[in-house]
């Protein structure tokens, strides 16, 4: 990327949305004809743009698009997707006019949400879609199974409302597997409850991105991929390779300055690196602000054209500094990988810092311009 395009530093987040289209057509073809994808854009896809990516997942053949709150939906609305939506989270009384207004679906965990989404509705003179969320054991949102049957017998009597379906979420699926079958059987079972009381649900979703893969009785009738959408399969670091997918994140700067230093220099706030002999340090424009922990400090690197450069020093708040010196070609102006291609992994800094790769990607900071790209050179 040339220095004149960019709006402040040579720092920018590149997004192959030819990574995006891939994975979702390899989600959709592993989970066959009869279950449909739901491309989870949330929190700004992810860290990776919601506009571009729910785009880019519909034309590969997402089949409905969902996010965490109503704005959410109301910004993808006002850029012109026009696709099914569905909010999954909470939505306050105050805005629950939002989905009638902008035509999306939403969940609801109590009747109080559901009476407010009614109100709404009638009052412009509509249907809005309504997921009834059950709780089966993560503990969040939901309505409990004991007051499951009622509740849904109420809602499928209100004006205003169109029950399209009823979901859950799995707390384990990535890791105990047994547990989510449990969470499995018995949203099941609530759900065949509700239909014995004349309710029909016509869709019925509690897989996330780790049961689409590794629990495919829970496809049912959707699937909610998220991270998997992004290039990497939950629960099992470095694995997402071998699920087929590809990530479509990577970070680049561009070197501010180098400089050789003497044994004996301190480098960074606090001098909590001493170079331990004579060494050549690069600059970079990025740091903890941008999503780049100040925890990697010493821990981790980047990816050079000679291998990795590790960082010394602290990360501060808008720079960072890596020795270069095993890389002596580098100078001011070279381009090196913060994220994915050379550099690490989002997994492998996810497992430095004691996360997951979700948390690594979604908080690369809005100062870091995303470049769309569709393919990358070798």
């Amino acid at each position: 990327m040339p220095y004149d395009s960019l709006p402040d530093r040579p720092v920018w987040a590149e997004i192959d949305l030819s990574a995006i289209a891939f994975n979702v057509e390899t989600i959709k073809a592993m989970l066959g004809p009869r279950t449909r994808l739901c491309a989870v854009v949330k929190a700004d896809a992810y860290g990776h743009g919601a506009v571009p990516v729910a785009r880019e997942a519909l034309a590969a053949g997402a089949d409905i698009l969902a996010v965490a709150m109503a704005s959410e939906a109301v910004d993808l609305r006002k850029a012109g997707i026009e696709a099914p939506l569905i909010v999954l989270g909470h939505t306050p009384r105050p805005l629950a006019g939002l989905a009638a207004e902008w035509g999306f679906s939403t969940t609801v965990s109590t009747l109080e949400e559901a009476r407010a989404v009614a109100a709404a509705a009638l009052s412009r003179g509509v249907k809005v879609g309504v997921h009834l969320k059950l709780d089966t054991g993560m503990c969040r949102l939901g309505f409990d199974p004991r007051m499951a049957v009622p509740a849904a017998r109420e809602i499928a009597g209100l004006d205003g409302l169109r029950i399209e379906g009823a979901c859950s979420h799995l707390a384990t699926a990535d890791s105990d597997l047994a547990c989510a079958r449990g969470q499995l059987a018995l949203f099941l079972r609530i759900i065949a409850e509700i239909e014995a009381e004349g309710v029909r649900v016509p869709l019925r979703h509690i897989a996330n991105s780790a049961a689409a893969f590794s629990l495919p009785e829970a496809r049912l009738d959707m699937a909610r991929v998220g991270i998997s959408l992004y290039g990497f399969q939950p629960g099992r670091p470095g694995d997402g390779g071998s699920a087929g997918l590809r990530p479509a994140m990577r970070i680049v700067a561009l070197v501010s300055l180098v400089r050789d230093i003497p044994k004996g220099t301190g480098v960074g706030y606090g001098r909590t690196y001493i170079a331990p002999r004579p060494r050549r340090i690069a600059v970079l424009p990025i740091g903890y602000a941008d999503g780049l922990r100040r925890a990697l400090s010493g821990r981790s690197g980047v990816g050079t054209p000679s291998g990795r450069a590790p960082f010394v020093g602290s990360i501060c708040m808008d720079q960072c500094t890596v020795d270069v010196t095993d890389s002596p070609d580098i100078k001011a102006g070279d381009a090196v990988d913060i994220l994915g291609g050379s550099g690490p992994s989002a997994e492998e800094l996810a497992a430095i810092l004691g996360t997951i790769s979700y948390e690594v990607v979604s908080t690369v900071g809005r100062r870091v311009p995303r470049l769309y790209v569709y393919g990358r050179a070798a």
